[in-house]
């Protein structure tokens, strides 16, 4: 009789089990069905409150799903929390893991809780060291630091978030990176913070020595006037790399120094051939500006512009006269002394276009050497 009772008893509580179970996967999947975030994030917040610590099936789910369901009332900072109870419980695959230490720390964030935000970004970065998916892991590794980078500009302290994002860019060269570095340089441009700024660039050009640290670090340093100094980062940039941006600055610096130091003429206008060569917006300009500067090393041809123009008035006023003579006139209307000014008046045109031609002739050759400098910087930048 005793052994009937217990079998019955036991098998009672068998039973409830499987309906307290059955019960428990119904009411996920009716969470999970639910087409709106919002409620469906209630749902499953209703589930962890009823089931929370019972074992059942799809408990981590719920936390998982609260964590990652995208509502604009949800809590944030349970939202993290439960993320977190998610990441440490049985049945969380690599794909979800990624996905829960890739959200946490912006929801720890969006709570206020930035020192957990800072803690779970760090969570984020050490789980992508011990990725076999090398690719993948640099990437939430890059992605961690960048995190706690923009962290620290939030709070003002630029000097741990640009470390961050160096970090970050050396580990990934990803353009939204960069981007960020920017912001942060427009920042402390703006707060004219120039000796931080250039704190800041040295550290981002000694870990990187690219283009882009050049560009960063001699910006700086030309706003403090150190203009030589950002000349020699912009040309060893350049050197690396040949871009529009830093062969632009390179151009206009040594533009500006010509005018004290003659003696940087042509190195002037090899840069602003190669700038407007490699900036086409600005390419007119550019070569415009090279050639001036290139033809004003010959006198006799810099002066010959200037005859040329004395030329073109001297055609201007002999042609106004010419055709007040004849307004209005036929031949027959013109008197043997008016036909003889007119001829006059068309030998004196005549004569003034000559002297146009022999000085257009003199400035052929000078404008052939400066094509033919064009000519070796379209070979050497392969345009």
């Amino acid at each position: 009789m005793k052994r009937t009772l217990f079998t019955t008893v036991t098998l009672v509580f068998l039973l409830a089990g499987l309906v307290a179970a059955q019960s428990a996967d119904e009411d996920y999947l009716k969470a999970m069905q639910l087409s709106d975030n919002c409620a469906k994030v209630q749902a499953l917040e209703a589930y962890i409150a009823k089931y929370a610590g019972q074992g059942t099936t799809n408990e981590h789910w719920a936390y998982f799903y609260y964590c990652l369901t995208p509502c604009a009332t949800k809590n944030a900072l349970k939202a993290a929390e439960y993320g977190e109870k998610a990441l440490g419980m049985s049945g969380i695959d690599e794909q979800a893991k990624i996905g829960l230490l890739g959200t946490i720390p912006g929801l720890y964030q969006s709570a206020g809780q930035m020192d957990k935000a800072k803690a779970a970004a760090l969570k984020l970065i050490e789980y992508g060291k011990t990725l076999q998916n090398k690719a993948l892991g640099t990437k939430l590794q890059a992605g961690g630091y960048q995190f706690i980078g923009g962290l620290s500009e939030k709070a003002g302290d630029y000097g741990t978030a640009a470390t961050n994002y160096i970090t970050a860019y050396g580990i990934l060269k990803d353009p939204s990176i960069f981007k960020q570095l920017r912001t942060l340089a427009d920042t402390l441009y703006k707060g004219q913070k120039y000796a931080d700024a250039e704190k800041v660039f040295r550290q981002f050009y000694a870990a990187d020595k690219g283009p882009e640290s050049a560009s960063l670090l001699g910006q700086t340093l030309y706003k403090q006037n150190k203009i030589n100094e950002a000349l020699a980062i912009y040309k060893e940039g350049y050197a690396k790399k040949k871009t529009g941006p830093l062969a632009l600055n390179i151009a206009i610096i040594l533009n500006g120094q010509v005018k004290t130091d003659p003696s940087k003429t042509n190195e002037a206008v090899s840069a602003l051939i190669e700038a407007a060569l490699l900036n086409p917006p600005q390419s007119k300009n550019l070569l415009g500006q090279a050639q001036n500067l290139f033809v004003g090393q010959d006198k006799d041809l810099a002066s010959s512009y200037t005859q040329i123009e004395e030329h073109n008035k001297a055609i201007e006023e002999f042609t106004k006269t010419y055709n007040a003579k004849i307004e209005g006139k036929t031949n027959d209307d013109l008197s043997e002394t008016d036909k003889k000014v007119l001829k006059t008046l068309e030998a004196n045109i005549e004569v003034e276009k000559q002297a146009i031609a022999r000085i257009q002739s003199g400035q052929k050759g000078v404008l052939d050497k400066f094509n033919a400098l064009v000519a070796q910087a379209k070979t050497r930048l392969g345009k």
